[in-house]
């Protein structure tokens, strides 16, 4: 059997029978080569087949058609539609690139000013328009300041900003700047470093003064200290940080340094960060503070209304109670039982106790009085107070407690107001008492004598009360020491006493009528300190007056 590579057959031929017509001519073949073909053949063992060796040996193939393998096409057009791509995408990013080096990504502002999609000439120009109207607005940790300079005095090279913003602008980068500055909504300020650019004119001198005015007004109300006092929300009657945190001063040089690098380069506004304080309980995280705060809380809860004679006279609750709690190194709450007990004596003298206190009222003829003196009035128990209170402190107690006294008067009224109800007023500048009720109304009136001052007895001014009333007494006046007897004795019907048992409102049927309606006569013939009455009037205010009743002795 032949081997023939031309044929479609799977390269084989029958063998073809020889005819005259079909004798095949052989080109010569080579002596050497005849020679090599020898050698060859009888290398090879009997019996052997030999292939023709001017044929190429047969391909293996598995087509069932004895055709040779194709590869598929969809291959070959999917690597000629990636290449297809992959050359847009990149053509598509150079665009993008020499697009950016030479226009702003949108919402990009230079000095307050929109430059979106602008050159860097068109920024140049709409800065230098804008710049008659420039002020710089620094808002941020509670700041909020504006500086306008002086017409003329402020100026910038736009052109170079303009260029250095662009430069700054990572055009290479553009598809991640695009997608990050389309994201921002609103314009935003953009502005070449301090090295990059030239840096605007303008008055420092008066940028700086305005500039550190503003920061001490920011800070003067700022104590800068973790205390109980700047941690306290009087609305959330709690300790917080966000309360603690207000308490936080600026560092001057921090804002300064911002807003003048904002100013240098003509930026309109200079937003501030956490990092402008300075801080707060030696650098203290929120969660100490939160834990700080959470343990004072545990020192309050107590809520009391303190009451005398009805009245609220002051209230005890975390407002006040926030006053006496410290802070120590470590941030660990302690309340300050001293400084509550100071609390207590100073609302005893200045609110509890009226006794002997200066007050004013107004007659209801009209005259204003002023005095002070006696014994009439308000006497807390401030031992016993102090107690009930501290007790309420570590019980976390709510609602009232009565303030425990000494001596009461009629109701309770804010210091320097009169305290009592029904009252003898008597007046010594006129030689003359009036007796009202506790409505005000006149209900009794007479002429008196009070004591003579010119024998050392003048009658003691202040505020008193009715201590008691008899009938049928004898006054003893002091031992003469000469003699060993008293200087005086009298027989009176009708005694009220206010100053101990010593000085009162008595009868005296030994003065003359007549004396009773001068009011000069108690210079001549006055008492040794009591206050006399015609025994018809004295017998009327008897039956009126009441122990405890006030008195009230003036000029």
């Amino acid at each position: 059997m032949a081997f023939d590579a031309q044929s479609g057959n799977g390269g084989v031929t029958p063998p073809q029978p020889v005819t005259p017509n079909s004798t095949r001519i052989m080109p010569p073949v080579p002596q050497a080569a005849r020679a090599r073909s020898a050698s060859t053949r009888a290398q090879q063992p009997a019996g052997a087949h030999r292939a023709p060796n001017h044929m190429a040996p047969p391909k293996a193939t598995s087509n069932a058609g004895g055709s040779a393998p194709q590869k598929p096409k969809n291959r070959k057009h999917g690597k000629i539609a990636a290449a297809i791509v992959g050359g847009v995408v990149v053509v598509a990013y150079i665009a993008g690139v020499i697009a950016f080096s030479n226009i702003y990504y949108p919402n990009t502002s230079i000095a307050g000013v929109d430059v979106s999609l602008a050159t860097a000439n068109t920024a140049a120009e709409r800065i230098e328009s804008s710049l008659a109207n420039y002020s710089m607005h620094l808002t941020g940790c509670g700041m909020d300041w504006t500086f306008t300079p002086a017409k003329g005095t402020f100026s910038i090279d736009a052109k170079a900003e303009a260029q250095a913003v662009l430069a700054g602008d990572s055009a290479f980068l553009w598809p991640v700047k695009l997608i990050q500055s389309l994201a921002t909504g609103n314009a935003k300020e953009n502005l070449a470093s301090l090295e990059e650019t030239t840096k605007a004119t303008y008055d420092k001198d008066a940028f700086n003064q305005e500039l550190s005015a503003a920061i001490e007004t920011f800070n003067q109300d700022r104590p800068g200290t973790f205390d109980a006092a700047g941690a306290y929300d009087a609305d959330a009657g709690k300790f917080t940080v966000e309360k603690a945190r207000s308490s936080q001063r600026i560092n001057a040089d921090t804002v300064t340094k911002a807003a003048t690098e904002a100013i240098e380069h003509a930026q309109s506004t200079c937003s501030l960060d956490d990092s402008a304080y300075e801080p707060l309980a030696g650098g203290a995280t929120d969660e100490q503070l939160q834990k700080a705060c959470d343990a004072a809380n545990e020192l309050l809860g107590v809520n009391v209304n303190l009451k005398m004679g009805g009245a609220t006279v002051a209230t005890l609750n975390g407002d006040q109670m926030c006053k006496w709690i410290t802070f120590d190194d470590s941030l660990k709450p302690t309340l300050n039982h001293d400084q509550l007990a100071e609390w207590i004596h100073n609302l005893a003298v200045t609110k509890l106790d009226t006794a002997g206190s200066e007050r004013t009222y107004t007659r209801p003829d009209g005259k204003q009085v002023t005095i002070g003196g006696g014994t009439y009035g308000w006497i807390s128990d401030e031992a016993s107070l102090a107690q009930m209170i501290q007790d309420a402190v570590a019980n976390k107690q709510t609602g009232d407690i009565d303030i425990p006294t000494k001596q009461t008067a009629a109701k309770y009224t804010d210091a320097g107001q009169p305290d009592w109800g029904a009252y003898v007023d008597v007046d010594l500048s006129e030689q003359h008492a009036r007796y009202y009720d506790a409505d005000g109304n006149l209900k009794w009136e007479s002429g008196i004598i009070s004591g003579n001052p010119n024998e050392g007895n003048a009658s003691s001014t202040g505020i008193y009360s009715i201590n008691n009333k008899e009938r049928n007494v004898k006054l003893t006046g002091k031992k003469d020491p000469e003699t060993g007897e008293p200087i005086y004795i009298s027989y009176v019907d009708y005694w009220m006493s206010f100053i101990g048992g010593a000085v009162g409102l008595h009868d005296a049927n030994w003065q003359a009528s007549s004396s009773f309606s001068n009011p000069n006569a108690y210079l001549s013939v006055g008492s040794h300190g009591c206050i006399n009455l015609p025994p018809s009037k004295a017998a009327e205010l008897y039956d009126m007056i009441d122990v405890g009743d006030c008195v009230v002795v003036h000029n």
